[in-house]
């Protein structure tokens, strides 16, 4: 019992679970071949009255003469029915069919049913590999989409590969302030023949799409009063010229390998009726900004650390030469202040004055006349402030007590 089979008529695949109202039953002149071993197949269960769900069958009722490439195509059909139905539900998609350009059951192309999308006014052409064919497969069916779908994009979205996806380390980028790993993966011949194409690539894993760009790697180049080697702070094992670039929106032929850019698939029809990943573009513009930003300022750190290390030091002294003496300088002598005079006697005031004229003047004093009073002190004496009396505090009233209670009884009874 088989789910589908090739239309010779219509040169696309027929799926019972699609419906197959409106086909002759039975074998309708070998027009139903098995897209394993393209043996003539009977169509039944297609009559409302009939008793069993509508199938093919091979003549005779035996199997299939190639049974694993029957139940392969029939797997790879599932995955991509299910994401027309995923593709459907997208806002802004009209129309979503199956096809298969290119495809003959005789040469088959190796590839699954492609996916048709109607959004808005562009047409959107969809293919859900499991396995990537050979490149010829590839090109062939490139062109033929191009022959019955001119103008629409062609979008290839692959299976993510653990095996493929664990070749390459992830790198840590900078977004919004704060680190995120993007994986890389190193791409194969077919997919360089998509880009080469003009397809685009993408992966599929559940509802995320992983959207390349290109990874350049780069030394930096060493210009004249620059120094590159062992910054502070720089981690020992990594190379400051060491760096890399970004091709967007698509990888250029000549990257390294590929970035991926994480986004919903929902995203993918949400800002416009074309089914563009705007959100993974908006990301690689932050990632070339980051880019420009961080070649100005290694640069300028190259720059600052060859002025670091090429500064004139100061002159240090020799210490074989001895340091010249200063000169000696004249000593200036202590201020002494000035005491205040204390009033003189009143006889020696008389006496310091000028004689009257009948008066003889008394002979000169000797060289030292001993003097009546003694020389005033070098420090005067400390004067102590006068006495301050504390306010009166007022007697707190005397409280009574039981003793003089009694003595006042008494009092009264004496009298």
């Amino acid at each position: 019992m088989g789910a589908s089979a090739w239309d010779t008529e219509t040169k696309r695949p027929i799926h019972v679970d699609q419906g197959v109202e409106g086909l002759p039953i039975g074998l309708a002149g070998g027009r139903y071949l098995c897209r394993a071993c393209t043996d003539p197949l009977i169509l039944k269960g297609a009559r409302p009255e009939a008793k069993v769900t509508p199938h093919f069958a091979h003549q005779g009722g035996g199997p299939c003469r190639l049974p694993d490439r029957e139940a392969q195509i029939d797997a790879d059909d599932a995955v991509v029915i299910q994401l027309s139905h995923q593709i459907r539900a997208l806002p802004g998609v009209t129309g979503c069919t199956l096809a298969s350009p290119g495809d003959d059951p005789h040469q088959p192309i190796g590839l699954p049913p492609v996916v048709v999308a109607q959004c808005g006014e562009t047409t959107v052409v969809i293919e859900r590999p499991g396995t990537l064919p050979s490149p010829q497969a590839v090109r062939r069916r490139i062109l033929a989409v191009r022959d019955q779908h001119a103008g629409a994009a062609h979008v290839w979205f692959l299976r993510r590969d653990p095996t493929r996806f664990g070749q390459l380390s992830s790198h840590t980028v900078r977004l919004g302030g704060r680190d995120v790993e993007h994986q890389r993966v190193a791409p194969t011949e077919q997919q360089l023949a998509i880009l080469e194409a003009g397809g685009h690539v993408y992966w599929l894993d559940g509802k995320l799409v992983l959207v390349p760009y290109g990874y350049h790697s780069f030394r930096h180049p060493a210009r004249p009063e620059q120094d590159w080697t062992a910054w502070p702070k720089w981690p020992r094992r990594k190379d400051p010229r060491d760096d890399w670039r970004i091709s967007k929106p698509r990888p250029a032929p000549s990257a390294d390998c590929w970035g991926l850019v994480p986004i919903a698939l929902s995203s993918l029809t949400r800002n416009r009726a074309a089914f563009h990943p705007a959100d993974a573009h908006k990301i690689m513009d932050e990632l070339y900004a980051a880019q420009e930003g961080r070649y100005r300022w290694r640069d300028r750190r190259a720059r600052e650390v060859y002025a670091e290390r090429h500064a004139p030091r100061p002159p240090q002294p020799d210490a074989s030469i001895p340091a010249a003496e200063a000169p000696a300088t004249e000593t200036e002598p202590a201020h002494v202040p000035e005491l205040p005079q204390l009033p003189q006697p009143a006889d020696q005031q008389a006496a310091d004055a000028s004689p009257p004229a009948d008066v003889i003047p008394a002979p000169a004093p000797s060289a030292n006349p001993s003097q009546p009073y003694p020389p005033p002190p070098a420090v005067l004496p400390t004067i102590p402030p006068p006495p301050q009396q504390l306010p009166s505090v007022p007697r707190a009233p005397r409280q009574r007590r039981w003793t003089d209670a009694l003595r006042m009884l008494r009092r009264r009874r004496e009298r």
